[in-house]
């Protein structure tokens, strides 16, 4: 299979040539949104890819998902744009959040996984909402081992084909074909020292298991 043999000849002599850290991000791959973290920005290379569907993942409580989540609200309202939150089990804590941040939100309280996907396939047909988070993190782990592949599948298309950024923030890795996977954790001598949304994000710890758009790069070069 000379493709194949090809893909892998470029992986060793970029490896050789610029280091096992390369990076691929060029004209060809999708611009990123800022998260409003530093860390995870540097981490991906500018934010949430735009035109996919990202995840987020932050196994049990106090993992430091709704900081990130918090902290994408806040960037999105310093931007002057707008974000969707699909709220699977109506857990957004409203009262964390500065009336000009509630201002550039929309926030649909779904009751259920099945109900915020119904919801979220809606939002990711309609072009008014470029950024839309979906967060199924407090659902039961039964209802999200429900959700059909095809689901991602579709939502991965209405992204492309609108030039959204999405992000799911679950409990275990859960999107299939996702943009970029970041699983996040909180330090908890860090969380229990410090006080304060900025104290709270440097307590962060993130780790990208998953780059499609790292892939994507490489594999755009090789066509051209």
């Amino acid at each position: 299979m000379p493709e194949a043999s090809n893909i892998v000849d470029l992986r060793k002599l970029l490896a050789e040539r610029f280091g096992a850290s390369v990076r691929l991000r060029n004209a060809t791959t999708p611009e990123a949104i800022p998260t409003g973290i530093p860390a995870l920005d540097s981490l991906l290379e500018g934010g949430w890819p735009k035109s996919g569907v990202s995840e987020l993942v932050g196994q049990g409580i106090g993992s430091g998902s709704v900081q990130v989540l918090h902290a994408w609200i806040r960037k999105t309202a310093q931007e002057g744009q707008f974000l969707a939150v699909v709220d699977a089990a109506d857990s957004l804590d409203v009262d964390a959040l500065e009336p000009q941040e509630l201002a550039r939100i929309l926030w649909v309280r779904a009751r259920s996984a099945d109900e915020a996907l119904r919801a979220a396939d809606l939002l990711l047909r309609d072009r008014n909402f470029p950024r839309v988070l979906i967060d199924l993190k407090p659902c039961p782990t039964k209802a999200l081992g429900r959700i059909s592949g095809s689901i991602w599948h579709r939502f991965r298309r209405l992204t492309e084909h609108h030039g959204t950024t999405a992000v799911v923030l679950t409990p275990f890795p859960l999107v299939s074909g996702a943009a970029c996977r970041v699983q996040v954790s909180a330090d908890p001598v860090l969380d229990r020292i410090h006080s304060g949304p900025e104290s709270a994000l440097e307590s962060l710890r993130f780790e990208l298991v998953r780059s499609g758009i790292l892939q994507a790069g490489l594999d755009r070069r090789m066509a051209g």
